[in-house]
Order: C-alpha cells, then structure tokens, then sequence
C-alpha cells in the first residue's frame, strides 16, 4: 500500500480518526453499521493492487471509475467509436451492456478493455441469463418459475451456469437476482420476474441465486432496493408510489433485503420509488434518498458491498432534476455507482465542480473509488484476460446447460387442480383423447409430444371464434372422453392478458362445461386472477412459460412419464393460493431426455449416426430407427434412410415394426452383454467352453466363436423347426 494513502484508507474504513475527531463524511458512508452478517467477499483478503491503482488516478478519474455506463454490441460504428473515446479520454469506470450477440460483444469487450487504462467492470440484465440481452445464448427460466421449485439448490445451480457463461464472456456483475416481493397482479414491470409473494420464498430462492453466482466469480446484485413489488406503474416511464407503513415495509418488502446482506451479498441496486414512510420528501425517488440508502440500507441494514443506482435515464428518476444534478444526488444519497449516466462527461463535470465547491467531501470519492477497484480485483481485472472467440459459440450453448434448463422447468411443474382424479391420464386402451391447441397450428410441439403415449386427436383453433365454428368444435370433441387444452403464443405483457385474451377464455369454459377437461397454461398464473369459471375446469396444470422444453415436460407429466412438485408462488384466485399445487408420482411410462440428463453425452452417441447412415450407403438396409433409452428415459429416438430401397418413403419415428425376427437376436446379446459386465462370461472363448456337453458329437459347433454367432458370421444353418416368423 502507497504510504501516503494509509491515514486516508483507515479513515475511510472507520479504523483511524483525525485530530481526535472522526473524519469529515458529509455524504452517504456508514459510520456504525448494525449488520451482523458475511461481508461481500470483494473486501475479504484484498490485495494491494486496487490501493495502487487507486494511487494513479486523478480526481476526475475516481469520480469516472465510479460510472458505469450503457454499450451496445447491435449499433454501428458511430456508437462503437463514441464509447471507446469515453473509456480513452475519461477512463470511465465499466460498461453495461445491453442488446445484441455474444460474439459481437465478445469483440467489443476485448476492444474496450485493450483501450482502457483501468480494467473496466463489465455488467449486464441477466435475471434468466445471457439471453436476457444476447441472441443465440441459453435461456433459463424466469424467476416466478424458479419461485415454484421446491428445491432450491436448482436455483443455486442455475446461478452457477450463468456465472460460467458470465465469465466466458468476460462479464463481471449480473444485476439479479430480483428480490422484489411481487404481490401486485397488476405489477407491470416486475411480476414474473419476481420469485412470488412470500418473503421466505423469495429470500430463500434470492439467496440460492445469489450464491451461484457468487461462487462462480460474479458479483451479484440483488434488486431492486427497498422493493418495487407492490406498485401497478413502472419506473421506466414515471415513479412508482410504496404507499405503505414502515412497519409494513420491515416484515415484507425489506425481509428479503436483509436476508441477502446477512449472506454476504455483493451488491444492491436501488430503484427509482417514492417512498414517504422512507423519506417524507415529496416525490423524491428513493434513488437520490439519502435516508433510504444511507441511513436505511447501509446503517440499519448494515450493507457494506457496492451500491448500484438503478438506471439514471429511467423517467423514474431523470424526471427529478437534470443531467449531472442527478448524478451527484445519486452519490450524496450514498449510492457507489451510477448506472446509466445520460452525459457521463457532464456528470464527471458537475461532480469535480462539487467537490471544488465542498459540496462533496473527496474522502467520499476515493471510498467509493477504492470498493469499485476492489471488486475489479476480486472479478480477476487485476490479470484482465481477453475474451477468447474461439469456440465461443459451444461454450455459452452447453447440453449441460440445456439438461439444467430442462430439470428446472420439470421441477416447477405445478398440478393446481385436479378435482375428477384424471391425472395422470392411465387406461389409455379405453380412453379417447383429444387435443385442442388455441392460438397456435395444428401438431404443434405440444400435440406430438402427446401422440407419443397416446392415438391423441388433434384439433386446432384462433383465440376467438365465430359462434358456428365454435359450435362444430363442440361437436366434434363429443366422441372424445378427456380433451387437453391449450393456449399458446403467450406473453409476459400485464396489458395484453399475457397473450390469452378473454375470448380464448370463452372457449376454454365452453369445451369445459361439456367434457372432461385438462388446462395446460403455459403462461403467467396470473392469467387466472380473472379467468371466471377456471374454478370448473377438472385439472389446470401451469408452466409459466411457453417453449418447446415447457411443452414437452408438461405432456410427460399428463401421461406419468415424469411426476410434478411445483407450488404455486403467487395467489391467482380466491380458488389458487399461494403454495397450491399438487404432487403426482410418475408411473411406470417411457419419459424422454437429453442425454446429458441421465449421465450420458450427446457427443458420444452421435456416432450412432455414422454406424447407421454407413449401413445404408453400404445398401446392408433402406433405413433404420434407433432408439436409446436409460432408467426409463428415451434419450436418443431418430429416424434415418428411407422404408424401402425405392426411397419413395422416409422412415419416421412412430414407424411400427414387426420385431419377431428382431427379438431373439436383442435379448440374447442384451443377456450376453449383463453376463459379460458380470464377468462371467468371455467373448473369446469358443462356445464349447460353456457348453461342454457338445464336445465330440458337435465338435465343429464347440469351435465356434461366440462373437461369430452373435454377428451371424457362424455358418449356422436354420433349423428343420424354424418357424416362418423366424
């Protein structure tokens, strides 16, 4: 450590006081923090590189390390070039990257960081992973979904994913989890992305996320600080009113806040709110609050890692004073970095004249400066790797990754009703089925997946219909005794009924008032708040999200293939509390999974393909089905070639074959293979060392190699009692 430094450092620390007094802070910075908990680990075992580097920098370049601001890796050049002079001429602290692709931005960052005298500190909108911001990258489930699951350590696994995609990237902070407690139906920004309404729920999964993350490298930044649940407008566009008492706010908002702060998180961003059992200002965003985030969040919470401003040019907040006034608020208030500045170089300005004026104490800049520096060093900016491009792409793609993805969204299955016992649907011999997909064409993902348990009649329909076409789709379906709804095409939009109008509605209650009915939602829970008559559908079963692994897993779970667990993680109705949800057991049914997802690698059996595509070059057979299942699960299920040597047909997987000729080659060599495993039998042995009693009269047969008989390469004629079947 620089000696000149050392007084200032301990003064900023708490641990030194000058001329027997304690140093002058005149904004923001805890004196006597109640927090009992961990500490963020950025400020455990500190190295000197972040004094040292604090030790180069210029008045102006603290106050530029303490902003982070927006970069695009989807404009043109125009912008590409603006943001590297930002980061050459001011030395700007890191950069939030929004839209755009993971090579382009790989590119960028490896740009930027070669331009910048001080590592930046890159961050990014990663709730449900890089596919928040980037294209071609894995996407992860939204956090209400998470909030269903009842085991959390998935959630933990899930941050860890994203830290190692994170950091293959080279991003260090992810702005997530969001720790919003979401008890407002009409909440427009957060809803789904919270993890429900109840704040142990919320804490818990909050905490799991937080973990993972943390445990992989990235610095989490839980959100959004004192909580935005409850309100029904969005900061993006005016401020939000918290109404509520402070008393209130301690047992439910604030919970799971302190929550994250005793496990040692490692940051906080605050929103834009008006808050008045907070700070009695009017209309003053919780943003430029210094009771709320000083006195509140770092004194009484006693939070001592980095404070993230929400984002500066949110309306939120960019409505309460100009560029530059709010930038230096925002620090007043106590916050550590301001996200999103909307003039960068006016704020640097406005600051240092701040700080001129004494407005601003400088011992407050180097505080702030000095845990910037020291979370870049415990991110690994100290060594500053380039990003590597090569094989990029696979990397942030994983079948890992895809089989996590799959095994969360299983898990948050939840079965909400289920009043005439039809789940999971069994004697399907005698039982007619049919499937009505909504908004959505006909054998979609859904509807295939079904039809391979069942002879499943699908039928489709638009989300409204005209009373003639209505009442011949109820005609139709009277021959049917279960019919599988669905709604599809949805959306996570608070305004457009989250893609299923009240129209499709109508034709849900109709089909339902005249046949046993299942309702697969996969959308928003939410939906159901007014879905009137939902209460009369015999089972509703939920998937928060529509894609093909929602699809897929729910059409499993009808048939028992897997079982369901999830629980509810708001109230829907006065019928759907929260923690509803029923748990069904699977049943003995084939289910269908990656290979990844029962030990296997999809790498490994891709050789499968040239084994079976050089017997049809090689004219041995027309086509072939090959179908690999493990522990019940299907994880390999292709077609390939065609049915004849015409190739007038191509083979397809619900192709059904006649296996008489088939099955006494299968079992034996599946028997030989358990015995060889078992080591009780030796393919390289003649087959009269395990028969001996053919000895002499059949000696020729006792030679045989065993490897012979089982590839039919022993010259064994067909017996005089073979059947024609044979």
């Amino acid at each position: 450590m620089k000696q000149q430094f050392l007084p200032l450092l301990l003064a900023c620390s708490g641990l030194l006081t000058i001329g027997g007094t304690a140093p002058r802070i005149t904004t923001g910075e805890p004196v006597v923090p109640r927090g009992q908990g961990i500490p963020p680990p950025f400020l455990s075992n500190a190295t000197p590189w972040a004094d040292s580097v604090l030790s180069t920098l210029s008045l102006d370049e603290r106050i530029a390390q303490l902003m982070m601001v927006a970069a695009y890796s989807n404009k043109d050049a125009k912008h590409e070039a603006e943001t590297e002079q930002l980061i050459r001429e001011r030395n700007i602290g890191g950069l939030i990257f929004f839209q755009g692709g993971p090579a382009r931005q790989a590119r960028l960052t490896n740009r930027y960081q070669s331009a910048a005298r001080t590592p930046l500190l890159l961050g990014m909108d990663l709730e449900w992973g890089l596919a928040m911001r980037l294209d071609s990258t894995l996407r992860f489930p939204r956090q209400m979904a998470l909030g269903a699951l009842r085991d959390d350590s998935l959630v933990m696994a899930m941050g860890e994913e994203i830290a190692r995609e994170m950091t293959r990237l080279g991003v260090h902070v992810s702005f997530s989890p969001v720790v919003d407690v979401n008890n407002n139906p009409a909440n427009p920004v957060i809803n789904d992305r919270s993890f429900g309404e109840d704040r142990d729920n919320v804490a818990r999964k909050g905490i799991a996320y937080m973990r993972g993350l943390q445990r992989g490298g990235v610095i989490a930044t839980a959100k959004h600080f004192p909580g935005h649940g409850d309100v029904d407008t969005d900061s993006h566009y005016t401020l939000p009113l918290i109404p509520h008492s402070r008393t209130r706010l301690d047992s439910l908002e604030l919970y799971p806040f302190q929550r994250l702060v005793d496990e040692g998180l490692s940051a906080m961003m605050v929103a834009h709110l008006e808050v008045p059992a907070l700070d009695s200002n009017k209309g003053m965003p919780s943003t430029l609050s210094r009771p709320i985030v000083s006195d509140l969040l770092a004194r009484e919470l006693g939070f001592k890692g980095l404070v993230f401003t929400d984002a500066l040019n949110m309306k939120g907040v960019a409505n309460a004073d100009k560029p530059g006034e709010i930038e230096l608020r925002a620090l007043q208030a106590g916050n550590d970095v301001l996200l999103f500045p909307q003039d960068p170089v006016k704020a640097i300005e406005r600051i240092r004249k701040a700080v001129d004026d004494k407005e601003l104490d400088p011992v407050v800049i180097d505080h702030k400066c000095l845990k910037v520096l020291r979370a870049k060093e415990w991110a690994g900016l100290c060594k500053n790797l380039p990003v590597r491009l090569e094989g990029l792409s696979d990397d942030l793609n994983t079948r890992q990754g895809e089989a996590l993805r799959r095994k969360l969204y299983a898990g948050a299955i939840t079965v909400l009703a289920d009043h005439q016992e039809l789940l999971p649907l069994r004697d399907l011999a005698g039982t007619r089925i049919a499937s009505v997909v909504i908004g959505d064409s006909l054998n979609n993902t859904f509807q295939l997946a079904l039809q391979r348990y069942a002879d499943v009649k699908s039928f489709r329909c638009d989300k409204a219909l005209k009373k003639d076409s209505l009442m011949a789709l109820l005609r139709a379906l009277e021959d049917y005794d279960r019919v599988i709804l669905s709604v599809h095409r949805t959306s996570w939009r608070v305004k457009n009924d989250f893609g299923i109008p009240e129209t499709a509605m109508d034709i849900v209650r109709e089909i339902a008032a005249r046949r046993p009915t299942v309702l697969a939602l996969f959308a928003n829970p939410y939906r159901l708040t007014r879905a009137y008559g939902a209460h009369h559908l015999a089972s509703i079963v939920v998937a928060y999200e529509e894609n093909d692994d929602t699809q897929d897993l729910v059409a499993q779970a009808l048939f028992g293939a897997i079982g369901t667990s999830g629980k509810l993680p708001i109230t829907a109705s006065s019928f759907y509390q929260a923690g509803d949800g029923r748990a069904l057991e699977p049943i003995a049914r084939m289910g269908y999974a990656l290979p990844e997802e029962r030990g296997l690698q999809t790498l490994a059996l891709r050789g499968i393909d040239d084994i079976v595509n050089g017997g049809i070059k090689a004219q041995a057979y027309p086509g072939a089905q090959v179908l690999v299942a493990v522990d019940g699960q299907v994880v390999w299920n292709k077609a390939y070639g065609h049915s004849t040597y015409e190739k007038q047909r191509r083979v397809r997987t619900d192709d059904l074959y006649d296996l008489a000729s088939i099955t006494k080659v299968a079992s034996t060599t599946i028997a030989l293979m358990k015995l060889v495993d078992e080591g009780k039998l030796d393919l390289a042995k003649p087959l009269g060392h395990y028969l001996p009693e053919i000895e002499g009269e059949h000696t020729a047969h006792a030679r045989m190699d065993l490897r012979d008989i089982l590839t039919h390469q022993a010259g064994l004629k067909r017996s005089r009692f073979s059947t024609a079947a044979c």
